[in-house]
């Protein structure tokens, strides 16, 4: 497909103008006429996306969608509006929401809820990485989730809270995080498939606590998980945790970055537990230099 897609804009501009009731009689209505403009709006913006010009295919494309949403063709219209998403995400993240959330809407009304939760993963990920918005990302992510869990999709469901939790510990928000982790982990329980990443729930929760300076909590934290899991008491996840409470209680940073630095040895720290232990350091400085 080449060519000049101005031609074809113009062409369905004029076939989405309402004609009179003669002509719509004549012609088959302004429902035909309008599917016929939708059509000839995609041609075009496709022709802008081997362009490589994403703004003018986003904004053709929604032209189409809106055409779309005349005749009352809601599902090609959703449709329409991802095709609008793809084409503005690299270019004008604001817009590629706008249009997705249009797309989302049109899919939960009619009920296909699956649909929407993996778009709302993609808003998710445009909110975090491009957008800087880590609340909003959040939301989405979380929305998405209860959305999966609705349509039992556990698995999905599970993936879309753990993002929730990992963006709430980076972000502070430690009480959500913990939530998360501990919903996960608790649905995990008592499948085989996912029992595996028990420890690594537990960990993150546990570290997530102790950022939230709440080192009662955590104790009792560490209790309920080998209740949950009496394995975990022979992790070295489990022995990070206690090692880590115990530097806290005793102001010890030594203590701590020994901890982290031997259980890095066996089991590299990502950054997310990095940054967690970072913070943790900084609140026993804190607390030192309180004291002098």
């Amino acid at each position: 497909m080449s060519g000049d897609p101005t031609a074809l804009i113009e062409k369905a501009d004029k076939k989405a103008q309402p004609g009179s009731k003669l002509a719509s009689w004549f012609s088959g209505g302004n429902g035909e006429r309008y599917e016929e403009a939708a059509e000839l709006y995609k041609q075009a913006a496709n022709i802008y996306r081997i362009q490589k010009d994403g703004r003018s295919a986003g904004q053709t494309f929604e032209k189409a969608a809106a055409c779309q949403e005349k005749c009352d063709e809601k599902d090609d219209a959703a449709n329409t509006y991802v095709e609008a998403f793809k084409s503005y995400k690299q270019s004008d993240p604001q817009d590629a929401v706008r249009v997705l959330e249009k797309a989302i809407s049109q899919f939960t009304l009619r009920g296909q809820f699956r649909r929407a939760a993996n778009h709302q993963m993609e808003l998710g990920e445009l909110f975090e990485k491009e957008l800087d918005d880590p609340s909003r990302a959040i939301d989405s992510f979380n929305t998405a989730g209860d959305w999966y869990f609705q349509d039992q999709a556990e698995a999905l469901s599970n993936k879309a809270f753990l993002r929730v939790a990992d963006l709430a510990g980076l972000h502070g928000e430690y009480a959500r995080a913990v939530e998360n982790f501990d919903r996960v982990a608790k649905q995990s329980l008592n499948n085989n498939l996912t029992k595996w990443g028990l420890k690594e729930h537990f960990l993150k929760a546990g570290l997530c606590r102790i950022a939230d300076q709440d080192t009662v909590s955590a104790e009792r934290a560490m209790e309920e998980y080998v209740e949950w899991e009496p394995n975990f008491a022979t992790t070295r996840e489990y022995h990070l945790l206690r090692e880590v409470l115990e530097a806290v209680k005793n102001g010890d940073q030594e203590a701590l970055a020994k901890a982290a630095y031997e259980f890095d040895q066996f089991s590299k720290l990502d950054k997310w537990k990095t940054d967690l232990l970072m913070r943790i350091k900084d609140q026993i400085s804190s607390a030192e230099d309180d004291l002098l």
